[in-house]
């Protein structure tokens, strides 16, 4: 993490060691509100995503300064007040916030600290142009969650939720399996596109290979469902793009009854995208289960 470091220090001694004490300390007291063990996990993806946002800015021959200092900011509004979304406010509001303060404090020019907020702004909110340092983080951001560097922060969340193995299949590999084959059309750069196609494949065949052992060592068996959706979806860049497909990883029988499972679906808005909702329901016994996840955002 040195390179990101000292891009910040060259130029602004201080200003990295500081926004890293924003975000440990506030991860620190929403675990204690919410009465959950100590962790980092925020600030490890934090800079995970400004060391993807270093790289890829190097491959696209672009300064890494803005997108360096806009990707350790990106979550930093995550636990508002010791809060996740209490107030349906979406943590890039109050990153962007946070982020106008301190660069003030720190002497950054007021151009430099105007793009360093729209930016943020713009990550997730698809009524505003992305554009600059966005789309490098952006397409970091969703390359943190790719490969193994996503599969093991995949195990790392389940394991800081108390989730077993196979309840975090259940929960959430769909979304997992979603993100990783939409990957390369939800990237803005063309790097991103590149390491997308590399490690979206990586993630798809590393939860394959899961699957079939738990199954074949007789642990847990789960199906693979495709859901299209026929219709017409709008990138962020105003291109209208056909059809979108959500992969559910669901168990094959219900875990009470062995009963065949049905699987039934709907879409709601929430606070930053529009969610899909899927039912797993036995007719057997009543049993009922399910997962959700934000649909992919097509660049």
């Amino acid at each position: 993490m040195n390179e990101v470091r000292n891009v910040l220090e060259a130029r602004f001694p201080g200003l990295h060691a500081a926004i890293e004490t924003l975000i440990v300390e506030a991860e620190a007291d929403f675990n204690a509100r919410a009465a959950q063990a100590p962790s980092e996990f925020l600030l490890e993806h934090t800079r995970r995503t400004a060391a993807i946002a270093r790289k890829i800015s190097a491959m696209e021959g672009a300064d890494p300064f803005l997108p360096v200092l806009v990707a350790l900011f990106h979550d930093a509004g995550k636990f508002h007040e010791g809060e996740y979304h209490a107030d349906g406010i979406a943590e890039e509001e109050h990153a962007a916030r946070l982020a106008d303060e301190m660069l003030a404090r720190f002497g950054l020019a007021r151009g430099a600290i105007d793009a360093v907020v729209a930016a943020l702004r713009a990550l997730y909110d698809e009524r505003l142009p992305c554009l600059g340092a966005a789309r490098i983080v952006q397409d970091a951001d969703r390359l943190d969650k790719l490969g193994p560097l996503g599969v093991g922060a995949f195990f790392t969340k389940a394991a800081l939720r108390g989730r077993g193995l196979v309840d975090a299949l259940a929960q959430t590999l769909s979304r997992e399996l979603t993100y990783a084959q939409a990957a390369p059309r939800s990237m803005f750069t063309a790097s991103g596109r590149q390491l997308a196609r590399e490690q979206g494949a990586k993630t798809i065949a590393f939860f394959d290979q899961l699957l079939e052992q738990l199954e074949d060592w007789g642990i847990a068996a789960f199906d693979r469902h495709t859901v299209v959706l026929d219709e017409d979806f709008r990138s962020r860049d105003g291109v209208v793009v056909r059809g979108m497909e959500v992969a559910i990883a669901m168990p094959r029988a219900c875990p009470d009854c062995a009963a065949p499972l049905a699987l039934t679906h709907r879409r709601e808005r929430g606070v930053k995208c529009e969610r899909f909702i899927a039912y797993f329901n036995c007719g057997n016994c009543g049993y009922a289960g399910g997962t959700s996840l934000c649909l992919p955002v097509l660049a």
